[in-house]
């Protein structure tokens, strides 16, 4: 029988809302997930992926019947569990 790798994984939160000056100014809604993602690296995870999820809360009074909809990013990671000393005979 072989070993098999197990990983845990860790979701992390992106940014809802990145304030750019232009268009041109792109790079720095790239760097805020770079940031994180590098951040997390730096702690021994590797990046999977980013997915997004989404919410729905019931209206407030003043928003007619439509349920209010967010859009979420999260960012994903894992990394090698480890195995839990086993006392071997």
């Amino acid at each position: 029988m072989t070993d098999q790798v197990q990983f845990e994984y860790q979701c992390v939160a992106g940014p809802t809302v990145i304030a750019i000056g232009k268009k041109e100014n792109r790079a720095q809604a790239v760097a805020e997930y770079q940031t994180i993602i590098n951040r997390e690296a730096g702690k021994g995870w590797e990046f999977v992926g980013i997915d997004e999820f989404q919410t729905s809360e019931p209206p407030g009074c003043l928003q007619g019947n439509k349920p209010i909809i967010t859009i979420f990013k999260m960012i994903i990671f894992k990394r090698p569990k480890v195995a839990p000393n086993v006392a071997k005979p």
